[in-house]
């Protein structure tokens, strides 16, 4: 088994993996759990408390299939590194990260990766399925008290998301007590201040420059460069690049997922005796030559009829075609609102 001993700042955590709470999220139902006491207010502050001091530790297989019956070494996109002996392989499948359980179940939303409902990587069901079968082991006899759920969701509405989950959903009819917190996510946070800067350049420029149909193109470049480079950074994932190790084999199965997803190819990029990871990483963003592809543009289509979308078109359009300090302020205030590229929504939800 290869036991990474480090938290989750790497490459194969960042592209990988992860999930997670364990025994000691487990524990937090059995403590919490008892027939002398009763729902109340603080039930799930309690929970959530638990869970953000605990460090957990989970191990799961890169190999498995998810719940369609993919498995990503299976995948035409996966390469399994050479010279390995064939005992050798099975045990290189089997990734152990550790961190605290409210990281880790973060990690594990952006694990689960989706763009307009298409699963990305197959590894992160396994992830979250052994999470799950440790929260049942461990409330044998406490009747599953605890629930959590984290949300990553770069703006609101969003297609482009991931969502994590550990232990059972309350049934409805039940008092539940709950707590929300966000923690940070690989992906930065983007610049409110830039963000609405970049919006009104792309509103000015729409009418001069054909490739650019109004303000949403230039944010949805800078939400997806912060994307890409949270997913992909560019020091270590050059390193990974030029490896021979088993990350080497995840991380091209990473970006060729989110290259498939985005109609672009990259393998020129990220393959051969020169890879370059800024290089497929602007590739990634910004697509093929003289094409409409690459994420910049499937956030940009997506950001314009979101939710997130319509409030800054609204917003924006309230005002003259010179926008006052004041009314650059509420354009800024409204991307502050309405964008959360760099945190994860944690919720944590207790019951009798």
């Amino acid at each position: 088994m290869v036991n990474r001993d480090r938290g989750i700042s790497t490459v194969m955590d960042v592209s990988l993996a992860l999930l997670i709470i364990s025994a000691t999220v487990l524990l937090i139902g059995l403590y919490l759990q008892s027939d002398d006491d009763p729902i109340d207010g603080d039930r799930g502050d309690q929970a959530l408390q638990t869970l953000s001091g605990s460090t957990v530790t989970i191990t799961y297989d890169v190999s498995e299939e998810n719940e369609s019956g993919y498995a990503a070494t299976d995948s035409d996109h996966y390469d399994t590194p050479d010279d390995l002996e064939p005992d050798d392989v099975n045990e290189l499948y089997e990734i152990t990260t550790y961190g605290s359980a409210t990281d880790l179940l973060g990690e594990a939303a952006m694990t689960n990766l989706q763009i307009e409902g298409t699963e990305l990587f197959a590894y992160g069901h396994d992830v979250e399925r052994s999470v799950d079968g440790a929260i049942r082991g461990r409330l044998v006899g406490s009747e599953g008290t605890v629930y959590a759920v984290a949300t990553w969701e770069p703006y609101d509405g969003a297609s482009i998301n991931g969502t994590a989950t550990a232990g059972e959903r309350p049934p409805r009819t039940e008092d539940v007590s709950s707590s929300t917190t966000e923690v940070s996510a690989t992906v930065r946070s983007v610049d409110s201040e830039r963000l609405a800067t970049l919006f009104e350049q792309g509103e000015e420029a729409s009418p001069h420059r054909s490739e650019i149909d109004d303000g949403f193109d230039l944010v949805g470049e800078e939400i997806a460069s912060a994307m890409v480079e949270g997913y992909f950074p560019p020091e270590q994932t050059q390193y990974t690049l030029e490896s021979s190790l088993m990350e080497h084999a995840v991380t091209l199965y990473n970006y060729r997922r989110i290259a498939d997803a985005a109609a672009v190819d990259i393998e020129d990029d990220i393959t051969g005796t020169k890879p370059d990871a800024i290089d497929a990483n602007d590739h990634l963003v910004n697509g093929d030559r003289g094409a409409e592809t690459g994420l910049a543009r499937i956030i940009a289509d997506d950001l314009r009829t979101s939710p997130a979308g319509e409030e800054i078109r609204t917003t924006y359009d309230e005002f003259g075609d010179e926008l006052t300090p004041a009314e650059e302020t509420a354009l800024e205030e409204t991307f502050e609102e309405e964008v959360s590229t760099g945190t994860i929504e944690i919720t944590v939800q207790t019951w009798e």
